[in-house]
């Protein structure tokens, strides 16, 4: 069974029924529900830490949408080690699942429409536009920070 029929945000009460099926996918560990509630979690701001474990733990049951945004919060951390890592980790994935990927950022931006994004974190300070960074993989990243950014409320 799909999530992707029930709204990220629902914006009416849903039904028991609904509801009763929301819960079983989170006692089965269902990748996609974590991966909803961390983007939920963590991209609006509220509970950062939670989101962070939601993320981590759909991305090691190799939920490909979690682990693209993985790499974009790498993206955005305020230090090189993390950076890079999700340099790395964006290019290893656009390597071997370009199309997937393209589906992926596509649905995690429109996640990102329907929620109020307030993370500070997810500001653009600090990724570094020197010639001595720049590389088929840094620029491959920086692509995927302004995809992103172009959403995200302007500070």
């Amino acid at each position: 069974m799909s999530v992707y029929p029930f709204p990220l945000v629902a914006w009416k009460p849903l039904t028991e029924k609904q509801r009763a099926f929301l819960r079983r996918c989170q006692e089965c560990q269902n990748p996609e529900i974590m991966y909803r509630q961390a983007v939920i979690d963590y991209f609006s701001g509220k509970r950062l830490e939670s989101g962070l474990r939601y993320l981590q733990r759909a991305a090691n049951l190799k939920h490909i949408g979690a682990m693209y945004a993985t790499c974009i919060v790498l993206l955005f951390s305020g230090d090189n080690e993390s950076r890079e890592s999700g340099v790395k980790m964006l290019e290893g994935m656009k390597n071997c699942m370009r199309r997937e990927l393209k589906v992926h950022r596509d649905k995690l931006m429109n996640m990102l429409r329907s929620i109020w994004v307030e993370n500070p974190l997810l500001r653009k300070a600090g990724w570094s536009d020197d010639e001595e960074d720049v590389c088929c993989e840094a620029c491959s990243a920086d692509s995927e920070i302004r995809f992103l950014s172009s959403i995200f409320p302007q500070w």
